[in-house]
């Protein structure tokens, strides 16, 4: 049976919001949110915290079955991107040895629970033709500005499109919330982890909070 490893980096630097992952949501950190949900899916053997941050490290190991590993400066840059992130990790601790699959999980989308996550990763196992899959909301209206690419889906998977185009498209269009959550077949991690063939998890744009400013705390706060 495949097994799934859940993978949770957090890092300290965010100029934003200083020590954001440590923020309180309903008197917890919320890097405790992902943790508990990946610790709770009957899917992840596994889950991993990855982070630069001693006290993040220290929140971390509060918790049973939780692995916490050093994250090196060199990968907790601003400009350090995803697939930076996940290929360091997974070529240094020879992750393919033990897992098909990993499941990102950013401690910043604290309203993905459990039940989103054994979702996914049935949705990856009953789809033996997918390298992953990417959580999304549906658009309701086009903002031009969105910093994100707009997605569509074609042939089951999901695919980039023009942001110039995207209000003259008649298909449905998603965009991905964070991602709350990220799955990828460990032998299909490439520096474009977005050209591969990903399933689409639908989220309720309500539970699609992704945390990067005060004015997205304050909002998060307020539910």
């Amino acid at each position: 049976m495949e097994k799934f490893i859940g993978f949770i980096p957090a890092r300290m630097g965010s100029k934003r919001i200083p020590n954001k992952n440590l923020k309180l949501f309903r008197k917890k950190p919320l890097i405790f949110y992902s943790i508990d949900a990946s610790k709770k899916s009957k899917y992840i053997s596994e889950t991993v915290v990855f982070s630069n941050s001693k006290k993040i490290n220290i929140e971390a190991k509060k918790y049973d079955a939780v692995t916490s590993y050093k994250r090196p400066n060199k990968v907790s840059k601003n400009t350090t991107t995803m697939f930076g992130t996940i290929d360091y990790f997974v070529k240094k601790n020879n992750i393919q040895d033990n897992f098909d699959y990993l499941v990102l999980l950013q401690p910043t989308s604290p309203l993905r629970n459990t039940r989103d996550i054994n979702k996914a990763c049935k949705m990856v196992l009953q789809n033996k033709k997918a390298d992953g899959l990417i959580s999304t909301f549906f658009v309701k209206k086009v903002k031009k500005n969105h910093p994100n690419k707009f997605m569509i889906e074609k042939n089951n998977f999901l695919k980039e499109i023009d942001k110039k185009k995207a209000s003259l498209r008649k298909e449905k269009l998603f965009l991905r919330n964070g991602p709350s959550i990220f799955i990828i077949k460990i032998n299909c991690i490439k520096k474009n982890l977005y050209k591969n063939k990903l399933l689409n998890y639908i989220m309720p744009e309500s539970r699609s909070i992704d945390i990067n400013t005060f004015n997205d705390l304050n909002k998060l706060r307020k539910i």
